[in-house]
């Protein structure tokens, strides 16, 4: 399994990177979309698994528009130079609020179950696509500012992953996700701290300098660790070990992208905080 995780890694990640770097912005647009979408499918699944009769068509078509309407308003200047483009994205969203709302009345959901069912439709869109635009936004900023949130992201959970092999002694959250330990997670903060210092001075994000690229480092990576605490309490819940089966020894589409929908809107505000 260790094998087939390494080696799913050595081609995805060269794939993305060469989209990110080769392609124009719509084209990594699309495939955050893709991801994105995929995700959201496997959240609702999950939703399904401990009882709430999600409505998938409208959480599905609310997270396409979400996703077209946000990813437009952050990457496109037609749409972000308008005052009224933002208006139409907020209005999308109230708009699946309402449709959340009324779909359990024509699916015939249970009274009991209408509530739940409803926000976790709402959640889904809310959870997993709408924050998974910050994605596009980081690419209109600059394609290096998308490797910079990988490098967060991933240093981060290298680095808790080592130090807690090494030093972990006591549970962080044992009920939710056994293995990991305090000494793990401030591992991984220290040590995407330590990234988000180098690539602030170094060619991956100058513009952020060496000070807040430690501190996007520092809070990118905190966010990141609270999103992947909150996938696993949503999978204890479910009671299954992954969301998905996209690729081997990695799980789902939402195992992979659960830290980046925390850890990316936290750095998106940083870069445009000048």
């Amino acid at each position: 399994m260790a094998h087939k995780r390494e080696l799913a890694a050595g081609v995805a990640i060269p794939v993305v990177l060469a989209i990110l770097f080769f392609t124009p912005a719509i084209v990594f647009d699309l495939l955050v979309a893709a991801v994105a979408l995929a995700a959201l499918y496997e959240f609702f699944l999950l939703a399904e698994k401990t009882g709430h009769p999600v409505s998938k068509t409208v959480g599905m078509g609310g997270g396409a528009a979400v996703l077209l309407a946000w990813a437009a308003l952050w990457g496109y200047g037609g749409l972000a130079a308008d005052r009224g483009g933002l208006t139409i994205a907020v209005m999308l969203c109230l708009a699946i609020a309402a449709l959340s709302a009324v779909a359990p009345l024509f699916a015939s959901v249970e009274p009991e179950a209408a509530l739940s069912g409803a926000a976790s439709t709402l959640y889904g869109v809310f959870a997993v696509a709408l924050p998974a635009t910050a994605m596009c936004a980081l690419r209109a900023f600059s394609p290096r500012a998308v490797l910079f949130l990988f490098l967060i992201v991933w240093g981060c959970d290298s680095c808790a992953y080592y130090a807690g092999r090494a030093l972990g002694r006591h549970k962080l959250a044992p009920v939710v996700s056994p293995k990991k330990t305090w000494e793990g997670t401030v591992g991984g903060f220290l040590g995407a701290t330590l990234i988000g210092a180098a690539a602030g001075a170094w060619w991956v994000l100058p513009e952020a300098g060496v000070l807040r690229g430690a501190a996007a480092g520092a809070l990118a990576s905190s966010a990141g660790q609270i999103g992947d605490l909150v996938e696993s309490l949503w999978k204890r819940g479910a009671g299954v070990k992954d969301s998905g089966v996209f690729l081997p020894g990695h799980g789902g589409f939402y195992d992979r992208i659960d830290s980046l929908l925390y850890a990316g809107p936290v750095l998106a505000a940083l870069l445009a905080t000048r």
